[in-house]
């Protein structure tokens, strides 16, 4: 490191300075062991007597961590690069599981997140905050993400849209979450490794929807606005991703997962 960049405050930072950071190589994130302030897939409330004292103790975390976000923003800004490196810190290992969740690539995601931390440095100054920093951050990786897998297949088409509103679907028909969780009695060494086959599997859209529900606990909401998209098109492809996951895990454990709706009444039509 060059002492010009340890000694400017108002330095840009490079890839390197970046990575200088740790960042876990391949998978970050399984059911039952997810980044720090995550849900994983099927996570129960562990308060268990109080749910509301629980959330409501969430709510408030969830305040104070945008405020010091926005506050560590805010210095960056102004040119404090300590400030930028402990942003950079608090959200790197979380950027990389959303970029890893999509890329499916250690080497892969590791470029997106030091690209995506830079172009957050270069945009510091437009970051109105409306949105969590962290939203804002997802939707950088996401779009990097994307753009990154055009270039390794330019012939072949990564979009993988689903129209289909379900903003207005009874609740029954809404993505699943832990009172009906599926796979609950299933071993999770073996569950762990099928999902993350499953994952592969996803186009990466779903991939992302997954993700950011599931292990980042994002509401739809933050979810549309770092994917940008509407509300009903998230709830549209969290049901279709767990559905497309919940047969191919049929697949993989047979009788133990339980068989999907459509597979109910397939068996009830003949």
């Amino acid at each position: 490191m060059s002492k010009r960049t340890s000694c400017s405050r108002r330095s840009t930072p490079s890839a390197a300075r970046i990575s200088d950071t740790p960042l876990l190589q391949g998978p970050t994130w399984a059911p039952d062991q997810t980044p720090e302030g995550s849900r994983s897939m099927g996570a129960r409330s562990e308060s268990g007597l109080n749910p509301n004292a629980d959330a409501a103790s969430k709510a408030q975390d969830a305040s104070r961590a945008k405020q010091y976000d926005r506050d560590l923003i805010a210095r960056a800004a102004e040119g404090d690069m300590r400030a930028f490196e402990e942003l950079v810190l608090r959200h790197q290992r979380r950027a990389h599981t959303v970029a890893y969740g999509i890329v499916r690539s250690a080497e892969d995601a590791r470029e997106v997140t030091q690209d995506a931390f830079l172009r957050v440095h270069r945009h510091l100054k437009d970051f109105e905050g409306g949105a969590s920093f962290s939203t804002w951050l997802y939707r950088i990786v996401y779009n990097l993400s994307i753009d990154l897998l055009r270039r390794r297949s330019p012939g072949r088409a990564v979009e993988f849209e689903d129209h289909t509103d379900l903003s207005g679907a009874p609740e029954e028909w809404l993505p699943t979450r832990a009172e009906r969780d599926p796979f609950a009695s299933l071993d999770r060494a073996r569950l762990v490794e099928a999902m993350q086959r499953c994952l592969d599997e996803l186009p990466p859209h779903h991939r992302t929807a997954i993700i950011l529900r599931e292990v980042e606990g994002m509401s739809y909401e933050e979810i549309a606005e770092a994917m940008e998209v509407p509300k009903g098109t998230v709830m549209s492809r969290l049901f279709h991703a767990r559905r497309k996951m919940q047969r191919m895990l049929r697949e993989h454990f047979g009788d133990e997962v339980p068989k999907t709706a459509e597979e109910r009444e397939g068996e009830e039509a003949t």
